[in-house]
């Protein structure tokens, strides 16, 4: 219940859709005269899906998604924190997922008429830039639907051997790896200075600047790191939790078998000590909030 209050206020779109909104708008002419209806351009790009957390269903219940595609909608299998092998995707830049439901009907006489049938669930927008997307599902509240918020995961952007941190809390949130320091404010991403280009243990640790100054451990651990994958941290925070639940951390992990480092490489992330930011150090001055 605390994860999906969460989710509900962090993203503020609901998910409003209809099948009737994959129709194409009237556009006018330079003359002004109206356009018949014509079909969205079709864009192609590698897209993963996968939720947040897997819905909690009630016994008995299940729950089969589809993605709409070539006018019709194909079934598809999403895991939790995961990005897979690519669906490939070919349509509009509105893409509709939908569930499989019992829906009820009336035949030409009138009499109920039940049937499996699919109803809209989630939709998002994929950019004509886009080429390989994650679209993160999160489950809304009290509603048999879910928001949708999308991520630019091609390899120029989220490269092997690194680390991304996206922040959803209402605190600025620290990542320190073995003395490399970078900062998400609330709502931004942030990502780690250098690419990792070996295999090597490094402490990690995440911390949350509260607003009174003090600095709250959020992690503190051990870690292997390589070139061959990345990490995409995700903090969230419920402000109405007990102090132990405030936070929650979700992690999602791309390995690649055969990853090349770039050119010129870097043996490993180093500590930069001069060039740490002095916000970094104060802060790793002061003790941890209780």
């Amino acid at each position: 219940m605390i994860l999906r209050t969460i989710l509900a206020g962090l993203l503020l779109s609901a998910c409003t859709l209809s099948l009737s909104a994959l129709d194409s708008r009237e556009t006018k002419k330079p003359d002004g005269k109206k356009e018949k209806p014509g079909k969205a351009p079709e864009h192609t790009c590698a897209l993963n899906i996968t939720w947040w957390e897997e819905p909690v269903l009630k016994e008995g219940e299940t729950l089969e998604l589809g993605i709409f595609v070539d006018k019709e909608f194909q079934a598809i299998s999403i895991q939790a924190m995961t990005i897979g092998k690519p669906f490939d995707y070919t349509g509009g830049p509105d893409v509709v997922i939908a569930r499989k439901a019992k829906v009820t009907t009336k035949d030409k006489k009138g009499n109920p008429v039940t049937k499996d049938d699919w109803v809209p669930f989630a939709n998002f927008v994929i950019k004509e830039t886009d080429t390989d997307v994650l679209a993160l599902l999160m489950p809304a509240h009290n509603s048999p639907t879910a928001v949708v918020k999308t991520f630019d995961i091609g390899v120029a952007a989220f490269p092997y051997g690194t680390i991304h941190l996206l922040n959803y809390s209402k605190s600025k949130i620290g990542c320190n790896i073995d003395g490399a320091v970078f900062f998400a404010a609330p709502g931004q991403r942030g990502q780690l200075p250098k690419l990792i280009t070996s295999r090597r243990v490094v402490n990690f640790r995440l911390a949350a600047f509260e607003a009174d100054g003090s600095l709250r451990s959020l992690v503190s651990s051990p870690m292997i790191l390589d070139q061959r994958s990345r990490r995409l941290y995700f903090v969230a925070e419920n402000p109405g939790a007990s102090e132990d639940a405030r936070f929650r951390i979700n992690a999602l992990v791309d390995h690649i078998e055969d990853h090349t480092p770039p050119k010129p490489p870097e043996d490993e992330v180093k500590p930069t000590k001069n060039a740490e930011p002095k916000e970094a150090k104060k802060a790793a001055e002061k003790p941890a909030a209780k």
